[in-house]
């Protein structure tokens, strides 16, 4: 039970950290659809462009499972006595394959938001946004690579889905952080654990 209190303590972690970046990307999401909305963006080119690199890299949530998989797999989960913390174990690992399986759709949804992307905005200066592992800002983008409308509403449609992605996978990540909170609480308390 030590173990798998770590365990949950390196998922709270982790995923408090995905709800904070997929709070920020929602909003870069909003912020980049009412510049390409309006009717010109001159001034804001720069800000288009930050928003559009920052939206597209993963952000995915890797599980610390060693515990569970290691309780499910020798059959040792029946040797824990709380039925209900055993439930709780099981539903939480449940919890989190659901969100595996959707994020599937989150890189189907990337790799066309990258598509369109690369039609609408120089890739020339999002590649020298590139920062190591950070994203700054332009300060050179004068003009998008095409003002076609009909490339940019189509555009806009791709994010209205990659947004719905990324809202369902932030209610996942508040429920999976709700589940490892009251799952580890349950386990300091019937195990005397801190």
């Amino acid at each position: 039970m030590r173990s798998m209190l770590d365990d949950l303590e390196t998922d709270i972690t982790m995923l408090e950290n995905n709800i904070m970046l997929r709070t920020s990307r929602l909003q870069m999401i909003d912020s980049l659809v009412i510049l390409l909305s309006s009717p010109t963006i001159d001034g804001k080119v720069n800000e288009s462009y930050f928003y559009a690199r920052n939206i597209s890299p993963p952000t995915n949530i890797f599980s610390t499972d060693g515990t569970i998989q290691q309780l499910k797999s020798a059959g040792n989960l029946r040797l824990v006595r709380n039925r209900e913390i055993a439930n709780r174990i099981l539903a939480y690992d449940q919890e989190v394959r659901q969100v595996f399986f959707e994020m599937g759709d989150e890189v189907e949804m990337r790799a066309e938001y990258r598509q369109l992307a690369s039609k609408l905005f120089n890739t020339r200066i999002f590649f020298d946004m590139q920062r190591g592992d950070s994203i700054a800002k332009p300060t050179n983008a004068t003009a998008l690579y095409s003002n076609d409308p009909a490339l940019i509403d189509e555009f806009i449609g791709n994010i209205q889905y990659l947004k719905r992605v990324h809202t369902t996978q932030l209610i996942r990540s508040k429920k999976l952080r709700s589940k490892a909170n009251e799952l580890s609480e349950m386990i300091k308390e019937a195990y005397h654990l801190k």
